[in-house]
């Protein structure tokens, strides 16, 4: 009996420090004897271990009592016709087993864990442009996942997840100049977060002035210019009469400043408006002649009158009367009217009795210069 005890011991201690190792398992030993299982608690299974079960003596069986749930059960006999018996562990968590025949003191059980979680998210990075759209990231994890963004203007779909999966970021348009970074935030429970960004280019430099061209009266007033810019600006004036808003950011409006006309004779100012990196825009400001009944050019001896008219008045081109020239009737707005092409007489004729009362402008343009002269219909 000594004889056999010993025999007995040395083939638990034999089963217990054996271990058999292959690529992806490991294969945990359980000796099957006269009410025991030897060990009857082994902590440590991984996923794809192996419980082995093998027979030493007595009538037993191996039977599964309280599993994981979608983990497979079992139930073998384990006697001298069925000597061995391996269950490949599946699912993680705690397994309870027994001896049907000795139920009350022939009991077992192992504790599988679940693979080390892991997580990996590629590229690090996304540029983008100012643009808005969208991007996207892949996750690659054995876990459930968890996403979250630190910006408003970038948002991550979706916000959780499985194992491997895709990530999307969708973004808006960046409508400042500047670069600007968003942080993406994968977490895995038991790692530290996994972070990526998404650098979006800032919007081009951009620089417009509207309208081209003001056309104002002789008298002194001021006009708007409208700026459309995401940039700095400053615009300089190149005529004293004519002062203007000297600077602004983003979009605004310029001011130009105009003192009254002295002279018959209209006059121009040059706007030029100036930004960081951008193309500089020019505008002008074209003012008329002062007039006092007789309108008259002394470059060119062009008179108009009455002036003011109720509708009837007299265009005379005085020392360029043999040359053709263009005629243009303008409201303030600068729309044309009326126009004619005038040549070979000494005087004119017009007639704006079909107009409402207001104030008009009369350009003629004989291919070298341009005068432009302002008249008062009134009743």
């Amino acid at each position: 009996m000594k004889t056999f005890t010993s025999f007995v011991s040395a083939l638990i201690l034999v089963a217990v420090t054996f271990i058999s190792f292959s690529s992806f398992a490991v294969t945990h030993t359980v000796l099957v004897g006269s009410f025991y299982f030897n060990p009857s608690n082994i902590p440590n299974v991984q996923l794809g271990d192996i419980i082995r079960w093998e027979w030493v003596e007595g009538n037993h069986t191996t039977t599964s009592t309280t599993i994981p749930a979608g983990a497979a059960s079992w139930d073998s006999p384990m006697n001298s016709g069925n000597q061995v018996f391996e269950y490949t562990v599946t699912v993680a968590g705690m397994y309870n087993y027994k001896c049907t025949p000795h139920s009350s003191i022939q009991l077992g059980s192992f504790t599988a864990a679940g693979a080390a979680p892991t997580l990996s998210i590629t590229p690090g990075n996304q540029n983008v442009g100012a643009g808005s759209g969208n991007t996207s990231f892949a996750v690659t994890s054995n876990s459930a996942w968890t996403t979250s963004s630190n910006k408003t203007w970038c948002t991550v779909s979706p916000a959780s997840g499985n194992g491997n999966g895709p990530l999307t970021v969708t973004y808006d348009e960046n409508t400042t100049t500047s670069m600007r970074v968003a942080t993406i935030t994968i977490n895995v429970t038991g790692l530290a977060p996994e972070m990526v960004t998404v650098t979006q280019s800032g919007a081009a430099l951009t620089l417009a002035v509207t309208p081209e061209e003001q056309e104002v009266t002789s008298s002194s007033g001021s006009v708007m210019f409208d700026v459309m810019t995401n940039t700095n600006w400053v615009a300089t004036s190149d005529a004293s009469w004519c002062t203007v808003t000297p600077s602004g950011s983003g979009n605004g409006i310029l001011t130009a400043t105009y003192t009254e006309n002295p002279s018959a004779d209209e006059r121009e100012a040059k706007i030029t408006v100036t930004g960081n990196g951008v193309i500089e825009e020019e505008v002008k400001v074209k003012q008329d002649g002062s007039s006092l009944g007789v309108e008259y050019n002394a470059k060119q001896a062009f008179a108009i009158y009455p002036n003011p008219t109720s509708g009837h008045f007299n265009l005379v081109p005085g020392d360029v009367s043999n040359i053709s020239m263009e005629f243009y009737l303008l409201d303030l707005t600068g729309k044309i009217l009326k126009s004619d092409l005038l040549s070979g007489s000494k005087s004119y004729q017009l007639n704006i009795s079909n107009l409402p009362d207001g104030i008009y402008f009369v350009r003629l343009k004989d291919g070298e210069s341009l005068v432009t002269k302002r008249i008062v219909k009134s009743n």
